[in-house]
């Protein structure tokens, strides 16, 4: 089978749609033959094997064929990118089947985030580019439950993982860490749910010695935002906000935590989660992450509900819940070794893709 993939991305891995992409990539071409166009028009670093280069996205069709390469079917990675519509009608006139993964981009509560220019966009260009999909990749359940428009075919695929060759060996038994390393986006993030609920808990907080630490970069001034906000709920000293981290300084915040917490109040699949849950630190996790199902049903975590309220009640429980770290980090090694191991999610992604092409 060959399979094209197309997404509008950079080196920045910060960007889960930036890390996740490649990926399915590589992993992905251990089953089918893979091409990839970034929209970006930038090369991406380790892809050059599958990288086609471009000038117009009018000739894309005839530089495939010269590089004998005409795709069975075409996955294309995010809705909200204007180069898709002349993309998908190329694609409809020479009969080539496409599927998109919008990557949390059409649930309801991503959809409202300018809602008004959004609509616009919607209704001349989008929904017809939707509506003439084969199919919508969902990366869970819930994704594709709180997908509220008009849509094609759904189906469930999810993100994967790379296996970390190390995992958490020994928990604090004097103190609680607790870390989260991502985008610095307060609101879809949930940042300030979690502010607000270390305010409902301070003296809990300090009495057992919890302290939480985000890592992340300075997005548009969010950082001052969030800054702001620990201010106004006076949780300084609970709370503290550091620069991004990556390779072995980020695996060393992971393999020092206790517990990894998002809050989000909508996502895709974070990949942050499953990094964490692969070195096998329990994950205390609101709904909106999409996997607190998979996380209560391993044991591996702990569920934050939606709100400020149940995220403090959360972490109340999972701090005298000390002596079940142990087995829950063990659950979550389990968990995406099983269900989100990266040869296992390609294999199974290109199985559901092979029943559109027959269809």
């Amino acid at each position: 089978m060959k399979i094209l993939h197309v997404a509008k991305i950079s080196d920045n891995k910060l960007n889960g749609v930036n890390a996740v992409v490649p990926e399915y990539i590589r992993y992905q071409s251990k089953f089918a033959d893979i091409k990839f166009i970034n929209l970006k028009k930038i090369d991406i670093d380790g892809l050059s094997e599958w990288q086609v280069e471009f000038d117009n996205l009018e000739n894309i069709l005839e530089i495939l064929k010269l590089q004998d390469f005409i795709p069975d079917i075409v996955v294309i990675h995010e809705v909200n990118n204007v180069e898709n519509i002349k993309l998908y009608k190329i694609l409809k006139k020479a009969n080539i089947p496409y599927i998109i993964v919008p990557h949390g981009e059409l649930v309801w509560l991503a959809l409202k985030k300018k809602w008004l220019k959004k609509k616009l966009a919607y209704l001349l260009f989008f929904n017809k580019f939707i509506r003439k999909a084969e199919a919508i990749q969902c990366l869970s359940a819930i994704e594709a439950s709180n997908i509220k428009i008009k849509t094609p075919d759904k189906f469930i695929a999810t993100n994967g993982i790379v296996l970390p060759n190390i995992t958490k060996s020994t928990f604090n038994t004097e103190k609680v860490d607790i870390v989260y390393i991502g985008r610095l986006e307060w609101k879809v993030k949930g940042i300030d749910l979690l502010i607000k609920a270390v305010a409902n808990i301070k003296e809990f907080m300090f009495e057992n010695k919890v302290n939480i630490k985000i890592y992340g970069p300075d997005i548009n001034g969010r950082k001052a935002e969030i800054d702001n906000l620990i201010a106004i709920d006076e949780v300084q000293g609970l709370i503290e906000i550091f620069e991004p981290i990556f390779g072995e300084e980020k695996q060393t915040a992971l393999l020092d935590a206790d517990i990894f917490v998002q809050t989000s109040r909508h996502e895709g699949m974070p990949c942050g989660i499953l990094e964490a849950l692969g070195y096998g630190i329990p994950c205390l996790i609101t709904k909106g992450t999409n996997l607190v199902e998979d996380v209560c049903e391993f044991d591996a975590g702990y569920d934050a509900g939606t709100t400020e309220q149940t995220i403090a009640d959360a972490i109340k429980f999972a701090v005298n819940d000390r002596d079940n770290w142990k087995n829950k980090s063990a659950q979550a090694v389990k968990l995406v070794s099983e269900k989100y191991n990266w040869d296992i999610v390609a294999q199974n992604t290109i199985e559901k893709y092979e029943k559109f092409i027959r269809s």
